[in-house]
């Protein structure tokens, strides 16, 4: 009676067969692989975007550096053109007022009588108020007379040096006198015509 009751007799265990919990751990390496995986694509693509976006602003960059040299030059080239210009024309300003200068400065001392003497002296009296007027202009332009002060170093490229002299009390190569007053812009260092000038010996 007992024999027809029995147990089942479980079946042996295969170790390498997938249990529930196994096939669990099994699907989250497999979600942690593909989210790796994935996160590896996301990467090489962020990585290539940015490597582009660096290389389209260096390009961008390297233009706006070049551009901006050029218009640089460029203007740095009219501002070079417009002062040599200047510096031509405040030159030939400058020799016109002191040949006048020279001019007035020659003329004779005692007219001679009669029309002709009243007719040279209207000329020189015009060509007095006309070398009045231009170097009004000249003033105007900013040019005014530039005198080296006794006492100062003497600088070749400020003055033009016509003799040497010794002045007691003053050591060599300083200004002794000026012989010939010199031209400057607005700036001192802007000069048009150096000084003439004694040295010390």
């Amino acid at each position: 009676m007992n024999d027809d009751f029995k147990l089942p007799v479980s079946a042996p265990t295969d170790p390498e067969l997938p249990t529930m919990g196994m096939s669990s751990v099994y699907r989250l390496f497999e979600a942690f692989i593909a989210m790796r995986e994935k996160n590896d694509r996301q990467h090489k693509s962020f990585e290539q975007t940015q490597a582009r976006a660096r290389d389209a602003l260096q390009s961008s960059f390297n233009t706006f550096a070049g551009d901006t040299q050029k218009a640089f030059q460029s203007l740095r080239q009219e501002i070079l053109g417009e002062k040599k210009f200047s510096l031509v024309m405040l030159n030939l300003i400058l020799d016109l007022g002191i040949e006048m200068n020279h001019i007035l400065d020659s003329k004779p001392k005692h007219l001679p009588t009669g029309p002709e003497g009243e007719a040279m002296a209207g000329w020189i009296k015009g060509l007095e108020v006309q070398n009045r007027k231009l170097w009004d202009d000249i003033r105007k332009l900013g040019i005014h007379t530039y005198e080296a002060p006794v006492g100062t170093p003497y600088n070749p490229a400020m003055h033009e040096r016509v003799g040497s002299t010794r002045v007691e009390g003053l050591p060599a190569l300083m200004i002794a006198e000026t012989k010939e007053l010199g031209y400057a812009s607005q700036q001192p260092e802007f000069i048009l015509r150096r000084p003439k000038v004694l040295v010390t010996e």
